[in-house]
């Protein structure tokens, strides 16, 4: 068994953001066989000629586990070849291969961690015509020579992150909201991109966080009602992390208790141009990365002020939320086209820095009011956004998700 292959050894510290690996390949008619011996898939739509010459496919079909194998040769074998450990992988099916036909497997880094030694690799299987056959991402550890070679079983026992997609953008994500849907993102291999507009030390805290857990983070000073730092932003992930497909607008103004006499059309304008302008000025700048990855996710945090009555005394905050369903439910229309999904998770209230000067009696009064007598915590939206941002929700798109404990009921 000394005559195999020899597999490339990269070192973690050569390995750069944006490196691509790829390979030409056909599966015969015998590979077929020989996996459906070795899985026991006799499926005849892999093995019977005859009967895939009567299907939509006309042929036989190779196995798609068959063909998800290969992105295993390329991280065994190239990237970063023998000191590879996987942790994990994701994948999506979107056509079929036929026996005999070539395709070319590829993988690009899209993010590193030094902290450990882990990659973020896309990977993908084009047909001969360019079109993606199977696409994922694969989360993988670069050991560190003999020495990291004792903790290996360790390692290779314990729990694979998925990570469903490579790289999110988070605005407003040094925030209560924002900060919770990080974590969770994050927990899941996801590179996570924080835009923020000022504080900087509460950005470096909520990121050194993310990286002392593993993850890979990223904060991003950007004012978002400022397209062109909104377009900067954008073009600095894309090179330090890779093209987002994932987007959660979580920013919004400060909330001011003021009877609409008091208002003028500044203030509302002002939460306009945070809840509707920068949104679609962020998603806008996201969709380009999303169309040429083949798809995307969007949540836009909402608010619970849109399902019923609002109260009373946040005409202008009221008016934007509203204004945000809106445009969600209108890019979900126009963007499905290109395979990029537009939801809303809409909770209720919450004690963060936002609701911070609410006294204590409000917080008391609105948990006593709600079916599950409490109130909505980070971990709640956020646990609703990543389901949205998922395959899971993969045919869901244009839904406003109340995440208010029962006081909300459609």
């Amino acid at each position: 068994m000394s005559n195999y292959p020899t597999a490339d050894d990269i070192d973690f510290e050569d390995i750069q953001v944006g490196m691509e690996f790829s390979a030409e390949h056909a599966f015969s008619e015998a590979d077929v066989w020989r996996f459906a011996e070795l899985s026991g898939d006799y499926s005849p739509l892999h093995v019977d000629p005859d009967y895939a010459a009567g299907t939509e496919f006309g042929r036989c079909v190779v196995h798609g586990i068959l063909l998800a194998s290969l992105f295993s040769q390329v991280v065994g074998m190239r990237i970063p070849g023998k000191r590879a450990l996987y942790l994990g992988q994701d994948l999506t099916f979107r056509r079929s291969v036929l026996v005999g036909e070539s395709f070319r497997v590829l993988a690009k880094v899209t993010a590193k961690t030094a902290a450990t030694r882990s990659l973020i690799l896309a990977t993908e299987i084009r047909t001969s015509d360019g079109k993606v056959a199977v696409s994922g991402t694969a989360k993988v550890k670069v050991r560190d020579s003999a020495r990291a070679a004792a903790t290996v079983p360790a390692l290779a026992a314990a729990p694979a992150q998925a990570a469903h997609a490579q790289v999110a953008v988070i605005t407003g994500g040094t925030g209560g909201i924002g900060a919770g849907i990080a974590r969770a993102l994050a927990r899941r291999g996801i590179a996570v991109a924080l835009l923020y507009q000022s504080n900087q030390t509460r950005a470096d805290r909520v990121v050194s966080g993310l990286l002392e857990e593993g993850g890979n983070a990223l904060a991003i000073q950007a004012d978002v009602g400022d397209p062109g730092q909104v377009q900067a932003a954008f073009e600095r992930v894309a090179r330090e992390m890779g093209g987002p497909t994932l987007l959660v607008n979580a920013v919004t103004a400060p909330i001011g208790l003021r009877p609409a006499m008091d208002l003028d059309r500044s203030d509302f304008q002002h939460h306009l141009d945070i809840q509707v302008h920068a949104a679609l000025d962020v998603a806008r700048a996201a969709h380009p990365f999303m169309k040429k990855a083949g798809g995307g996710s969007i949540v836009n945090i909402a608010s619970q002020v849109t399902a019923d009555a609002p109260p009373a005394k946040m005409a202008d905050y009221v008016t934007a939320k509203y204004a945000l369903v809106g445009l969600s439910k209108a890019l979900a229309v126009e963007w499905a086209e290109d395979n990029i999904r537009v939801n809303m998770v809409s909770p209720g209230l919450l004690q963060t820095e936002l609701t911070q000067h609410y006294h204590d009696r409000v917080f008391k009064m609105e948990a006593s009011r709600t079916p599950l007598k409490r109130l909505a915590t980070p971990e709640d939206v956020a646990s609703a956004a990543v389901f949205l941002l998922g395959e899971e929700a993969g045919f869901v798109t244009g839904v406003n998700l109340s995440v208010t404990g029962g006081q909300t009921m459609l």
